[in-house]
């Protein structure tokens, strides 16, 4: 206890010693320009290495993350849970089964997947090590702040029940918050949030998809407020 006491005393000291000096202030400031200066597909290549770096065990191939549809300019960004192995082979997101249904979806409110960011929290196929990997809860969290921060959306679509335990935590759940929206707030930047149900679980449970008609329309009815 007297050493973690020590520490921080000196980490203290030290701090305060740059601050005085004017060191502490200008590394900050060079680091926040540096991050202003880079457009969105650079911080987005960024983020992919820093997942790349974290994760490299889990997967096989360096180069085998499905990260999104690359429509940045969307306000409307769609967050599912991972590629499935279709996806790993045609290097894309969302091309199975799931997607086309994810489509007809979409297209019922009058959108598609070309006029939306379409992501997943799991950014690759994960063939081993699989609850390994979903443990590791804030780390998956912090990189989805991030990859938000980076879209700036007006409203975020959640399929399923792993996205919404990741960003929320124990906060919501899908079965009680379903269909209900959430106010997401980070550092000077809010979006609206709105869960239901996964496309694959709805080619599992098709008796959902009256539920999952009833979100849609609550989705479109804010994308109609916002006028997006």
């Amino acid at each position: 206890m007297a050493i973690k006491n020590l520490k921080k005393h000196f980490n203290d000291g030290l701090r305060q010693y740059y601050h005085s000096t004017g060191v502490y202030d200008s590394l900050i400031y060079r680091e926040m320009s540096a991050n202003l200066s880079l457009s969105q597909d650079q911080k987005i290549a960024t983020l992919i290495k820093k997942i790349e770096k974290n994760y490299n065990k889990f997967y096989l191939h360096k180069n085998n993350i499905q990260f999104s549809n690359n429509k940045i300019n969307s306000k409307i960004m769609i967050i599912g849970d991972f590629p499935s192995l279709d996806d790993k082979k045609n290097n894309s997101i969302f091309s199975d089964e799931s997607g086309v249904l994810l489509n007809k979806m979409l297209s019922a409110i009058s959108l598609s997947t070309d006029n939306v960011y379409l992501t997943n929290i799991v950014h690759f196929y994960l063939e081993e090590n699989k609850q390994e990997y979903l443990n590791q809860k804030s780390l998956l969290k912090k990189f989805t702040q991030e990859h938000i921060e980076i879209i700036k959306p007006k409203i975020i679509f959640l399929l399923g029940s792993l996205p919404l335990e990741i960003l929320f935590e124990n906060q919501y759940s899908l079965i009680k918050n379903r269909g209900q929206w959430i106010q997401y707030k980070q550092k000077d930047f809010s979006a609206e949030v709105i869960a239901s149900f996964h496309p694959n679980f709805l080619i599992k449970q098709p008796n959902q998809k009256k539920n999952s008609w009833k979100d849609l329309q609550i989705l479109q009815q804010k994308i109609v407020e916002f006028n997006i």
